[in-house]
Order: structure tokens, then sequence, then C-alpha cells
């Protein structure tokens, strides 16, 4: 019995049963332009027409939205909008640009301390009466 599942085990990962998926989120986008205008994939250096069969081979299905990083500091959104419409071409419609800067949400009641001390009141308004 002890030989039994280390062989088991050994011919799972031979058939290729086990296999490595990649998780990503807005943090860490495996798709990335760099300021130059080149496009990478992580960390390398690929042609934007590889892309869509790069991601098919890793796991990503149509569902998944592909996050791309999109330095803040660059004003130029042509080759941006070159990888994103390829992806739209090739069956990846969910596809984002996320920046370095930090955004936060929460939910639930808002626990910031409200300013103490008199607060202006707004003004009053009239009521308005309707003469026929």
């Amino acid at each position: 019995m002890k030989r039994i599942v280390p062989s088991l085990l050994f011919a799972v990962m031979l058939c290729g049963c086990a296999t490595q998926h990649y998780m990503t989120d807005a943090k860490h986008p495996e798709v990335a332009i760099r300021s130059d205008g080149s496009v990478t994939y992580r960390d390398k250096i690929v042609d934007p027409d590889d892309l869509p069969g790069l991601l098919r081979d890793s796991g990503f299905t149509r569902n998944d939205t592909i996050n791309i990083h999109f330095p803040d500091n660059e004003t130029d959104f042509r080759t941006a909008s070159q990888v994103m419409t390829i992806l739209l071409r090739n069956g990846y419609p969910r596809s984002v640009l996320v920046g370095d800067r930090k955004s936060y949400s929460h939910a639930g009641p808002d626990k910031r301390k409200k300013p103490q001390g008199r607060q202006a009141q707004p003004p009053q308004e009239k009521p308005r009466v309707r003469y026929k």
C-alpha cells in the first residue's frame, strides 16, 4: 500500500491531470503595456496578435476579465486600443485597463469620525403656495 500511493501521484502528474493555473486580479495583471509601447505577458515581450493564444493556453475563458496594466502617466491610448480590439475579435470581450493608483471600497456603515461642533444649517426653503 505504501508503494501504491506515491506511484499513483506520479502517474497523475505524468498524464497531465495536475495543471497549473495562474490566478490574476487587478492588483497583479499578467498583461501590461509599457511606456515604450511594447506589450508584455508574464513579464515577457510578446506580439499583440499572439496574446489571445497565450491567454487561451493559460486557461482564460470568455467570461474572465482580462486586466491590462496601463501606466498612469501615458496619454497615448493607441496601443491599448489595439490590444483590446485584438482581444475582442478573438473572443475576450471583458478587457479592462488598470493603473497604478489605489482604489478603496467598503460595504457597511461608514466608520469615519464625524466632525464635532456646530455645523452651519442649510437655509430653510419657504413652502410653495399654489394659487388658482
